[in-house]
């Protein structure tokens, strides 16, 4: 008992030495510590979720029973009935890719952030981390209109939490973004996020139409992000302003 007692007191004395830091002449190089190291740690998590998200969708794919499958036949077979699976995974994949491209762009003019954004970023996180459970039954039932519907609404999420993300970032009163960065050039990043959750919305509707056209769908989202200068005329990595 006078263990605990003996910290709770050091914890005390720690926490009153923090609060006097804050009210002295340090106070200045303290908020800039936590500035770049809530930084740092939130970018961290964002490249360890992503990670995670596009390595855990390839456990969906099947490896073959050697000892079952005994010529080449067997194989050829076996490998042509994993071909939907294999496209479901990798547009699932190159769709997370191009989110984490983009969260790469955007982050990369976000200075500081506070704990309103840091939420933002971890309920889109959360929904990066659902793309592989949806993959799951996308792969195992190809022509369910209603699990490739939920797939749709997750990824429209995504980039709901990607725009509010960006939006409350980029507010003047909020000052998160590099003050070099243009309203112009915000305003054409806000309409690039809204692809994505555009185009997944298209396809919730073009599923009961045919399951087909929901793939070629989302297959879109690489093709106008590689086509995106011309979308909205932003250019990758180049957010800031030229130098006059």
């Amino acid at each position: 008992m006078e263990y605990w007692i003996q910290n709770l007191n050091l914890i005390k004395s720690n926490e009153i030495f923090y609060r006097c830091l804050k009210k002295g002449p340090m106070a200045h190089e303290i908020d800039d510590f936590e500035v770049k190291e809530w930084r740092e740690r939130m970018r961290f998590l964002a490249d360890i979720v992503f990670g995670s998200a596009m390595t855990i969708m390839i456990f969906n794919l099947e490896l073959p029973d050697l000892g079952l499958i005994t010529d080449t036949q067997e194989l050829a077979a076996f490998i042509f009935k994993q071909l939907s699976g294999m496209g479901a995974f990798f547009i699932a994949f190159i769709t997370v890719a191009v989110y984490w491209m983009k969260h790469l762009e955007h982050y990369g003019v976000v200075v500081k952030v506070d704990q309103t954004f840091m939420w933002f970023q971890m309920l889109f996180l959360a929904l990066i981390m659902l793309v592989p459970f949806w993959n799951t039954y996308v792969t195992d039932f190809p022509d369910n209109e209603a699990i490739k519907v939920f797939f749709s609404l997750n990824m429209i999420l995504i980039g709901v939490f990607s725009y509010l993300s960006f939006n409350y970032a980029s507010n003047p009163q909020k000052a998160l973004i590099h003050d070099s960065v243009s309203l112009e050039s915000i305003k054409e990043a806000k309409l690039q996020i809204l692809t994505e959750p555009a185009l997944a919305a298209i396809a919730a509707g073009l599923v009961f139409v045919n399951p087909i056209l929901w793939d070629l769908a989302f297959i879109l989202i690489p093709v106008l992000f590689m086509l995106k200068k011309k979308l909205v005329n932003v250019q990758y990595f180049k957010l800031f302003k030229k130098p006059e």
